[in-house]
């Protein structure tokens, strides 16, 4: 067991603890109920740690790109960052390759009124189960695209398989909880439910906070060099 990623029979484990079971239960039912726990807390935040970055494709002439994997399936507006390096452009700069990210009412305005303008929106291709993103202009064959993207974790089937968390015991009582309501013990799970919202909360204001000497900046992402803005904490 690490800090962060856990083995799921490590998760089964603490569960059949609590429950006072003399041995680790690793049923499936129990694993699946592990699983949707894992992705439940996934998807309450853009977790740093659920955090793909500066990942690299070659453009094909074509506007549409693969988001992710089987492994790393980008979340709901996951997107994030998306830049294009032409090899037909004389001076570049990270700047000048960047692609705005916007939603599909507002590229279609743009694109009415240029052609050219450098935009981006993510799409879920229903018939393949995968995010793509819509890059304008299509990426010619030689041009590099950068981009970064959250992620979120796949359907868990097996005990030797992780789950990321920091406190492995969100992970327990959300499943807890489940195994609970499945068992109609409704006092019990809403008891491992309360808990594991506390811990919960508990990392997330710990995400949202500096660390031990950390300088955060709050100021406006285009005057980032000037520093202007609402200060320094």
């Amino acid at each position: 067991m690490t800090n962060i990623r856990t083995l799921v029979s490590d998760v089964l484990e603490i569960i059949s603890d609590l429950r006072g079971e003399s041995s680790t239960n690793t049923d499936a039912n129990r694993i699946r109920a592990v699983s949707r726990a894992n992705q439940d807390f996934a998807r309450r935040k853009f977790w740093k740690f659920y955090l793909k970055p500066d990942q690299t494709t070659v453009g094909s002439a074509v506007n549409d790109y693969t988001i992710g994997s089987s492994t790393y399936p980008m979340r709901f507006k996951g997107l994030t960052e998306v830049f294009v390096a032409k090899t037909s452009d004389t001076v570049k700069t990270l700047e000048s390759m960047r692609h705005t990210i916007i939603d599909f009412n507002t590229y279609k305005n743009l694109y009415n009124q240029s052609n050219s303008v450098q935009i981006v929106y993510e799409w879920f291709d229903s018939a393949n189960d995968l995010w793509k993103m819509h890059i304008n202009p299509a990426p010619a064959a030689t041009d590099t695209i950068t981009y970064s993207f959250y992620w979120e974790p796949p359907e868990i089937t097996l005990a030797s398989e992780y789950v990321i968390c920091p406190n492995t015991r969100i992970i327990a009582y959300l499943a807890l909880a489940e195994i609970y309501d499945g068992e109609d013990e409704g006092d019990l799970a809403d008891k491992r439910r309360i808990e594991a919202e506390q811990l919960i909360a508990e990392v997330i204001g710990q995400d949202n906070a500096p660390a031990v000497n950390q300088l955060i900046t709050m100021y406006p992402i285009e005057s980032a060099t000037t520093s202007t803005g609402i200060g320094t904490y």
